[in-house]
């Protein structure tokens, strides 16, 4: 009963047709996009770059708190933009627009309840004619299969803490049927695949790590380069491999050299790889004086604040009026902490309300990365 009144409490504030709204104008916080005629632009649910652009509508302020199953991931492969606190809307076509909210009474039952039927409205609130709902539902449909067959990827329960279970004999196990298994599986939800090639780092379609540990190497000597033209003088930047890192490479991945791994004995090379290993890449984004990069997150469009140091560096408070010129606050980069609670390097995927993928991406690009060096 909770949840048909949490759903009903805001279904009336839609009842206007979306022909009408888009008439009136009525409702429409975002520009709607341009379209084109051009013959080889891909469909507009394969649109890498429209994709982005829809993913970074989504807010901290306006969309929180929300089921992995439900972050903005899912919801803008699926055509949906954020326009308001807890509002989603369709800008291609339909104009379509529902409310994803959970009152904090519910207990965690009728919150997978609720957030099944939500993903439900993802799909069947676009109208018949929008591309997005044919894309939508064919995914569902897959979605439905992994739930009936794809047991070994549950975790155990979502709020335990990550030091315990590390140290469970029921999660090694688990986490080593995870590893072993990637020919029967999948980890992406393959409706993320076109939308962005970070997603494929997670992926091992080869089976022996090659994909992943090319990307990573790719990705670090465009690091490597771009940070050449950054560092001044005696300054240098001190990225240390996390804890959690190491007891898991000593835990899963027995008899590789982590430090080789993640060539941190390449003076040159270490924190290139460290930041792409970890899915960090340099901003694009001027900073001024040279006392510092912006590095980004391309899947969670997560920025934070790469620090150089120096024996004649700039003073602290200095530092921080800089960062906060330019929106980031005295943020300092954390290699996972960094990123966005949803993103696939923290949290892993989700496909369905009660299923989640047991390692998180960061374990698994370590995991392929070690296939290849093996």
């Amino acid at each position: 009963a909770s949840v048909d009144a949490t759903l009903a409490s805001w279904r009336s504030a839609f009842e206007s047709s979306p022909k009408k709204e888009r008439a009136t104008g009525a409702g429409t916080s975002a520009p709607a996009p341009t379209t084109t005629n051009d013959a080889e632009s891909p469909p507009m649910w394969k649109d890498p770059d429209a994709y982005q652009r829809r993913l970074s509508t989504f807010k901290p302020t306006t969309y929180f708190a929300k089921p992995l199953a439900l972050s903005p991931l899912v919801c803008a492969a699926f055509g949906w933009e954020n326009t308001g606190k807890d509002i989603l809307k369709c800008h291609h076509q339909c104009g379509a627009t529902i409310c994803i909210t959970f009152h904090p009474s519910l207990n965690e039952q009728s919150r997978e309840t609720l957030c099944e039927k939500y993903l439900d409205l993802l799909v069947t609130s676009h109208t018949c004619g929008c591309p997005f709902r044919s894309f939508a539902s064919r995914w569902s449909k897959v979605t439905q299969q992994k739930k009936s067959g794809g047991e070994k990827l549950n975790k155990p329960k979502c709020g335990e803490n990550v030091t315990r279970e590390s140290k469970s004999e029921y999660l090694m196990n688990k986490v080593r049927e995870a590893l072993g298994d990637s020919k029967t599986d999948y980890y992406v939800p393959p409706y993320l695949l076109s939308l962005s090639d970070e997603f494929l780092r997670f992926e091992d379609c080869t089976g022996d790590g090659s994909i992943t540990a090319d990307l990573v190497k790719e990705d670090a000597m465009k690091i490597r380069d771009k940070l050449r033209g950054s560092i001044v003088g005696d300054s240098k930047i001190d990225v240390m491999v996390p804890g959690a890192v190491t007891n898991f490479c000593s835990d899963f991945l027995t008899g590789i050299d982590v430090d080789d791994l993640l060539h941190q004995k390449d003076t040159e090379m270490k924190t290139p790889y460290l930041l792409s290993t970890f899915g960090w890449s340099l901003s694009e984004e001027s900073v001024g004086e040279k006392t510092g990069v912006i590095v980004k997150c391309n899947i969670c469009q997560a920025k934070t604040w790469l620090t150089f140091t120096s024996s004649t560096s700039t003073d602290e408070g200095t530092l921080r009026k800089r960062r906060r010129k330019d929106n980031l606050g005295d943020a300092h980069l954390k290699l996972i902490g960094s990123h966005r609670v949803y993103c696939p390097y923290v949290s892993g995927f989700a496909y369905g309300p009660r299923q989640q993928s047991v390692l998180s991406g960061w374990k698994m690009v370590l995991s392929d990365m070690s296939k290849s060096a093996a």
